[in-house]
Order: C-alpha cells, then sequence, then structure tokens
C-alpha cells in the first residue's frame, strides 16, 4: 500500500468524526426550532402543524426522546383524539427525567386530558365509569415532586396542578354520589318490564284454563263465573 492510499484513508477516518459532530449540531438547532413550531401550531389550534413537529422530533432524537410523545400528544388533543393522547403523554412521562421541568409540563397536560375523559364519562351519563378517571388524574397528580408543586415551576405547573386537584375531588363526590343513587350503575338490576307481562299472561292462561274446566264440568258453574264477572269472560291473553 502506497503512501497516498493511506493518505486518503486516514483523511476519510478523520472526515467521519467531524460528520457525524456536525449532524449532532444539527440535530439539537432542529429540536428547538421543531419544539417552537409545535408551540405555536398548538396555540393557532393546528393539529397537522404540531403532528408535523412531532414527527421531526421522533427521529434520532436521543437528547430529548420524550418531547416527540409529547408533541404528538398535544396534536390528539388538538384533533379530539383524548384517548390517544393520553397514551402518548403517559409514554412522554416514562421518558422525560425525573423531576425536570418537562416532568411537570407532561404531567400537568396528562392530569387534564385523563380529567377530560373523566368529564366526557359524566356528559355520557355514566358517572361510575367517569369515578375511577378522576381517581386516576387524581394519582397522577398526587405524584408530581416537590419541585413541580413550588412557585418556580415551569408554566406554572404548581398552580394548574393545584387546581385540577380540587376540580377533580368535587367531581369524584358528585360522581360517586350520582353512582350510588343510580341502581343501574350501581350494579343493581332494573326491573324487567316484559317479566311482568310475561307473568301477568300466565296469570290470565291459568284463569282461563280453570274457567274452561268449570265449563266442561257445570254449566251452572260457568254462569256464576260469569255473573260474578259482570257478565263478561276473562280477556284473551293473545
Amino acid at each position: 500500500m502506497n503512501a497516498t492510499v493511506r493518505r486518503r484513508r486516514l483523511l476519510l477516518w478523520s472526515v467521519l468524526p467531524v460528520l457525524l459532530i456536525l449532524c449532532f449540531a444539527a440535530k439539537l438547532l432542529s429540536l428547538g426550532i421543531l419544539a417552537r413550531q409545535a408551540a405555536a401550531g398548538f396555540e393557532a389550534g393546528s393539529a397537522s402543524t404540531v403532528g408535523t413537529a412531532a414527527g421531526g422530533l421522533g427521529i434520532a432524537n436521543l437528547v430529548e426522546p420524550h418531547k416527540a410523545p409529547f408533541a404528538a400528544g398535544d396534536a390528539s388533543v388538538l384533533a379530539g383524539d383524548d384517548g390517544a393522547a393520553r397514551a402518548l403523554f403517559e409514554q412522554s412521562l416514562q421518558m422525560v427525567p425525573a423531576g425536570s421541568g418537562d416532568e411537570c409540563l407532561v404531567r400537568v397536560n396528562l392530569v387534564l386530558v385523563i380529567e377530560r375523559l373523566g368529564d366526557q364519562r359524566l356528559q355520557a351519563g355514566d358517572p361510575a365509569s367517569a369515578v375511577p378517571l378522576f381517581r386516576q388524574a387524581l394519582d397522577v397528580a398526587g405524584r408530581a415532586p416537590e419541585s413541580c408543586r413550588s412557585n418556580d415551576a415551569e408554566d406554572g405547573a404548581g398552580s394548574r396542578l393545584s387546581n385540577a386537584e380540587g376540580r377533580l375531588e368535587d367531581k369524584l363526590g358528585a360522581a360517586g354520589q350520582k353512582a350510588a343513587q343510580d341502581p343501574a350503575q350501581a350494579g343493581e338490576p332494573s326491573p324487567d318490564p316484559s317479566g311482568d307481562t310475561r307473568q301477568s299472561q300466565l296469570g290470565q292462561l291459568q284463569d282461563s284454563a280453570r274457567q274452561a274446566e268449570r265449563e266442561r264440568n257445570s254449566g251452572r258453574e260457568r254462569e256464576e263465573f260469569l255473573d260474578s264477572n259482570g257478565g263478561t269472560a276473562p280477556e284473551r291473553p293473545w
């Protein structure tokens, strides 16, 4: 191997680290740009803009991997899919550094979207299903670190968590009372009107059978039966 070939190989090996450093720097710069794009899209109520930013954040994001599902959760909220938003915020919460400012924001969003799911169950007339959702939201809020409750918490996370907990306590109490007052929600069987109808029909059939028996045995008994009922026979059950 001559000296020229060796120099070319050495040059290539020296270029690779430089390229990696440049790619890493470009990724760091793009994170800030995409994060601002996601925030602006959310403020504008554009689910597509936030979704596009979330897709970019998810590409080779080794520095802040929690931001991609967080932004995707925001996009799902704007699209009206609170169930998908909850799953994405839960994913983000598992990835975010514990005790960081971002954890506070992720936790707040997760609490709010679970609360909304509970509100939807209440609006659908199903307080029994709303109760566990409100409890889950309270549990997520209760697990927030002290740093998220301080006055210095990012984006007012402390007051937002406290306000959410107050609302959830009230909603949990009201939903629990409604569920307890509703027999169907409490698991008690509701009266079956069809069963009452069948029972009435059975009684009428039995009466008709007894009447026919009496008619076969004695015409006089039949006349007495009719006289005791105002001269009319029992109604047919069909």
